[in-house]
């Protein structure tokens, strides 16, 4: 993807969104993956990502703050939920950004299109914003796509089901469960990835996932359904 086809793409996402911009070059940085920017002499998106993690974090603590009479440790753990890789990558989907994302071919080969690479995304989008108009923008941004969100408490983004697991199989075992690869389907860009978990030898459950760890923790939540049945 060259400078002109980001542009419009950018363009559809910024109307889709509902957000207005001045600096395009700006909005372009915050999409280069360092793979890119290696590849075409660029610069890559860590400093805004650097930004965007700090204003995102400010502006939902300051929101949990004045919004509700919650302990500290409340809004710690509400916090943690609604800002972390898992949720950010999956705000980065949710608004479209992955669709300009600027990957360099051996980032595409290896895959790196993955979950920390989408939650980078949303935070150096957020640093771009900021840089690009204000504060007060990004706020006003937030609490319109995330702060309901966070009012509504109706999901939780990251379970970590392998932890659950071995937990829940030390309780009963000294032996740890194994993860093993089963398959790789799809070429180098767009690879799914088939997991199995074990202990002792029989399996437990088997999970799919764009990302190794995507896959081997939904094989442990398969493993956990079954156990719980």
């Amino acid at each position: 993807m060259n400078k002109r086809e980001f542009e419009l793409k950018f363009k559809k996402i910024a109307r889709d969104i509902n957000i207005t911009y001045n600096n395009l070059d700006i909005y372009f940085e915050a999409f280069v993956h360092p793979s890119y920017a290696n590849e075409n002499n660029v610069k890559d998106y860590e400093r805004l990502e650097f930004l965007g993690d700090a204003i995102l974090g400010f502006i939902v603590a300051e929101f949990l703050y004045k919004s509700k009479e919650l302990s500290e440790g409340e809004m710690t753990k509400l916090r943690a939920n609604y800002v972390c890789m898992q949720a950010n990558a999956e705000y980065s989907l949710e608004l479209g950004l992955d669709k300009c994302l600027l990957l360099g071919k051996g980032a595409k080969e290896h895959n790196e299109d993955s979950q920390a690479v989408l939650s980078d995304l949303f935070e150096s989008f957020l640093g771009a914003l900021y840089i690009d108009h204000n504060l007060e923008y990004v706020h006003n941004f937030l609490a319109t796509f995330l702060f309901p969100k966070i009012k509504s408490q109706n999901r939780k983004f990251f379970v970590d089901y392998k932890s659950k697991l071995q937990e829940y199989v030390q309780s009963e075992s000294r032996q740890a469960v194994t993860y093993k690869m089963i398959s790789e389907i799809g070429p180098p860009h767009d690879k799914v990835f088939n997991v199995g978990v074990y202990h002792n030898g029989v399996n437990l459950g088997v999970g799919s996932g764009k990302t190794k760890k995507e896959a081997e923790q939904n094989a442990a939540k398969e493993a956990l359904d079954k156990l719980a049945r």
